[in-house]
């Protein structure tokens, strides 16, 4: 048996202390029900009488018994007391759970006169509710909606539920959960229509559409069209709907209500490290500058370390569906540890995206650089053709909670300046993210980035694009750069190689707060094979997010485990917004 009481000293006109009792002693269990009762919640505020006070506790009675039943708890008993004598007034509420109750087998039915399931439709075990199962009120209702979206990816827009029923054999100890499910007739894609335009044309709300009149109605074409919308960042609401009823033809017209919001924006955001101390980016974004959707973001980055600007144009559909022109022009003065750089790049290419999770893009960019390092002052003229490859299945931009990440970047480079120069760099970059709760309170995260500079020398490399490890977004615990060899003053040199990787568990506290322990492990070499030829550095440290409705706000304090004399500091600190990776 495990108790747990807590008690509360408050003038007022009814003062008590409460015990609650779980017996035998859960404990999840009976910190979900504490979590609820408010009796104890509000032990700081009493009630105005002891009617109000006996009605409170009625009212747990019914709480705990309802929230057991949820849990597949169907032989409870909750029973309270009030001891009126005693000062303060006592109230214990015990709880017995009884047995936990199993799933015995589950039915998908359809009612009378309704059409039938699609042929190939999946049993109704294989939803998420099992035999054996706990008879979970969440699970089940987890699982009608699951059912309801698959009948919607299977061309059943209309599917509906009729009926949930779950039948309670006592002396089995068990339940039957039947689903009556109404699927609704198959249906196409009739025509489109769009509410609501103010500013926007809609040819180009059109070109956003990912289903074709005539096709198969498929709900993921609906929700992939809701995404290239909000992508275009004009608008305030999306909502896209079926008509009530399926035409006599076999197609559903469908209706777009957009409600638009503002084409302009301005914001800014704050980064620090102890490395590279205070910095500082603000930026102006006009959107659907020509109407077909372009985008154009001026932005300025001041910082301890760099001074700069950039400009970038994005136009969407540009020649084909899902292809965008992307075009950019910057200019910066950049003081690193490894180097000072100071540059002028420009730019330009395309990007295809593959939905749901692919994206590709190639493009020509040419860089003037002046740079000095380790006592040497030189300038190229590089031009290169970037390429990635990159697939995202990730559920959040700034706080994914499951799905990976794969980048896979490819730039050949020719250059002139102190000598004729040309080389390949290679990348890969890969993420994964994992629930370890059905809430998403604790996700396990986890990194790992290998790249390799192909045909030529260190020496012969410009130090900005040489490899380097260390800092905020990798390997924390060692300074900006600082994660792989330096010479003898102790700057960073770079390598030809480049290996690293980390895990962080991220665990929600409350809705607003969260704590991170991490590790992370790199190295980079003179090589162009990643390995661990040379010495291996090792950073772990504990973060602290606040999570807000545009994203974590970031503190992170890391230490090197093998801290090299001289040269890394005992801790770093790092904040900024969004997850390290």
């Amino acid at each position: 048996m495990l108790v747990c009481a807590a008690s509360g000293t408050v003038a007022a006109e009814v003062p008590y202390s409460a015990t609650l009792t779980v017996a035998p002693g859960e404990g999840d269990l009976e910190q979900r029900l504490r979590d609820i009762a408010q009796t104890l919640r509000r032990q700081d505020d009493p009630p105005e009488s002891r009617g109000a006070l006996a009605r409170r506790v009625a009212d747990d009675r019914r709480g705990i018994t309802d929230t057991l039943r949820a849990l597949g708890y169907f032989d409870s008993r909750v029973e309270s007391s009030i001891d009126r004598n005693a000062s303060p007034i006592a109230v214990t509420i015990t709880v017995e759970p009884g047995p936990l109750y199993l799933v015995r087998d589950v039915t998908l039915a359809v009612p009378a006169g309704a059409a039938a399931l699609p042929d190939d439709f999946p049993a109704a075990e294989t939803f998420g509710v099992a035999l054996g199962d706990p008879v979970r009120s969440a699970d089940i209702l987890a699982a009608e909606g699951t059912i309801l979206t698959r009948l919607g990816e299977a061309g059943r827009p209309l599917a509906k539920r009729v009926d949930r029923r779950i039948v309670v054999d006592h002396a089995l100890r068990a339940a039957s959960v039947t689903w009556i499910i109404d699927p609704g007739p198959a249906a196409r894609f009739g025509e489109t229509r769009i509410e609501g335009l103010v500013d926007a044309r809609e040819a180009m709300v059109r070109r956003r559409i990912q289903w074709r009149p005539g096709q198969p109605y498929d709900s993921r074409q609906v929700d992939a069209t809701r995404k290239a919308l909000a992508e275009a960042s004009l608008f305030s609401s999306i909502r896209i709907a079926p008509a009530e009823q399926v035409g006599p033809d076999g197609t559903i017209p469908m209706t777009m209500t957009l409600a638009e919001g503002e084409r302009r924006s301005v914001g800014g955001g704050l980064k620090y490290s102890t490395s590279t101390g205070i910095g500082t980016e603000i930026f102006w974004e006009h959107r659907d500058l020509f109407g077909n959707g372009e985008r154009v973001r001026l932005s300025g980055t001041f910082a301890e370390q760099q001074l700069g600007a950039n400009a970038t144009y994005r136009r969407p559909y540009f020649l084909s569906d899902n292809q965008d022109l992307v075009a950019s022009l910057g200019l910066a003065d950049e003081k690193p540890p490894a180097y000072d750089n100071r540059f002028l790049r420009v730019h330009g290419g395309v990007e295809r995206r593959f939905p749901p999770q692919w994206r590709v893009g190639a493009g020509l960019q040419y860089e003037r650089q002046e740079v000095t390092a380790h006592g040497r002052t030189g300038t190229y003229d590089l031009v290169s053709l970037p390429t990635f490859v990159r697939r995202d299945t990730s559920d959040d931009l700034l706080n994914p909670t499951r799905g990976y990440r794969t980048t896979v970047t490819v730039a050949p480079y020719l250059g002139a300046g102190d000598g004729a120069l040309g080389f390949l760099k290679l990348r890969v970059d890969q993420t994964g993210y994992w629930r370890l709760d059905e809430e998403g309170r604790w996700v396990l995260a986890a990194s790992a980035s290998i790249g390799s500079l192909i045909g030529a020398g260190r020496s012969e490399v410009p130090a900005p694009q040489r490899f380097y490890a260390g800092g905020g977004g990798s390997v924390r615990g060692f300074g900006y750069q600082m994660a792989g060899p330096v010479d003898a003053t102790g700057d960073p040199l770079g390598g030809k190689s480049l290996l690293t990787g980390g895990a962080e568990l991220r665990i929600k506290v409350t809705d607003t707060i969260g704590i991170v322990p991490f590790i992370e492990a790199g190295t980079v070499t003179d090589s162009s094979l990643p390995g661990f030829g040379d010495r291996l550095l090792v950073g772990a440290g504990i973060g602290l997010r606040y999570y807000t409705s545009f994203g974590p706000v970031r503190l992170d304090v890391a230490t090197p485990l093998n801290r090299r004399d001289g040269v890394d500091d005992l801790v770093q600190v790092y904040i900024s917004l969004g997850q390290a990776f």
